[in-house]
């Protein structure tokens, strides 16, 4: 090849590499404008008012965070943990599949612009506890639990910093959209589990630490002798934008897992609840000292913190398979 022939393909090689630098710089600008402006309007979003509705609430998961969280049966997978993060606060997210030795296929929480999708499609499940009708809990985490598996603290809301003393508790409304379903497997309950101590420090649950279960939706009876039927309240709800009253019947569980475990509060509601679903949840927290002192006359509310409230979905298998899962599309805080 000659000199003239030589320097033409060395022009061209060097136009190729030029105009490839070009497009990996262009490329790399319009990734930093498009971050940039996710950025951006997520600063606005939280300044502007935005994920806040004419009532004044809060959408807890107002993000434009993606990812999926995947679960299955092993030391890591059981118990994968993400964090959403908002303008105003966070909140965790695990698959929480806590009564499950051994299974094959997994639980997929996938997060996509401000709704949660969560997919539970398992088989071959071996409980760890076999008279549990529960095989775990995919769930939201919003608060302090310095208990397994989180050990750790969400970003709070300036208007429900948690843990909180009951005694400075505000009243607070919760409202969630959410869409349950099943094709094979149970639906133990769709539900708020919120956690009360009377230490905020406290690094692992017992007496006189205390578990309220708000059931929303709910497959599942309790028939247990150990839990303990005390009575029934009617609250005054918003169910798909109708103002409603809602029966629920509560059962207090004096210990839970053992001689010390913590106590349970049971709010269940008499009529599956499903889409866009509004409760008094302070009124539950306060309301269930009236029940508690039926069994543990000394336990005030005055000697409790508020430590964190989680959001999800309790499910069983059916001869080892379960195929079900549910929607979120918002969570919602009213704090007055």
């Amino acid at each position: 090849m000659d000199r003239s022939s030589l320097a033409r393909v060395k022009l061209f090689i060097d136009h190729y590499e030029l105009n490839l630098m070009r497009k990996a710089i262009l490329l790399a600008v319009i990734l930093a404008l498009v971050s940039i402006v996710a950025l951006v309007l997520l600063m606005l979003n939280g300044s502007s008012g935005k994920g806040t509705d004419h009532h004044g609430g809060i959408d807890l998961m107002l993000s434009y965070d993606n990812f999926s969280l995947i679960g299955g049966w092993g030391p890591s997978l059981s118990y994968p943990i993400a964090e959403i993060y908002t303008p105003h606060s966070s909140l965790f997210v695990s698959t929480f599949l806590w009564n499950i030795k051994s299974a094959k296929g997994i639980v997929n929480m996938t997060f996509h612009s401000s709704y949660l999708n969560v997919s539970v499609k398992l088989s071959h499940v071996v409980k760890i506890q076999d008279d549990i009708n529960v095989d775990g809990y995919p769930t939201l985490m919003y608060g302090k639990e310095g208990w397994f598996p989180f050990y750790a603290s969400t970003m709070t809301l300036p208007q429900l910093k948690l843990p909180l003393k009951l005694s400075s508790l505000p009243t607070f409304y919760s409202k969630v959209d959410f869409r349950v379903y099943q094709v094979n497997g149970t639906i133990d309950d769709f539900s708020y589990d919120i956690w009360l101590s009377q230490n905020p420090n406290v690094t692992y649950l017992h007496y006189p630490c205390i578990e309220i279960m708000v059931w929303m939706y709910h497959e599942e009876n309790i028939s247990n002798p150990y839990f303990i039927k005390e009575g029934n309240i009617t609250v005054q709800a918003i169910i798909n934008g109708s103002e409603t009253n809602v029966a629920f019947t509560v059962y207090v569980l004096p210990h839970t897992g053992s001689s010390n475990g913590w106590v349970g509060v049971y709010y269940v509601s008499s009529k599956d609840l499903e889409g866009d679903v509004s409760l008094p949840l302070s009124y539950f927290i306060i309301t269930s000292f009236t029940f508690i002192d039926k069994v543990f006359p000394s336990l005030s509310p005055s000697q409790y913190y508020l430590d964190a409230m989680q959001l999800g979905m309790e499910f069983n298998d059916k001869n080892g398979y379960v195929n079900l899962g549910y929607i979120l599309y918002y969570w919602y805080l009213y704090c007055y």
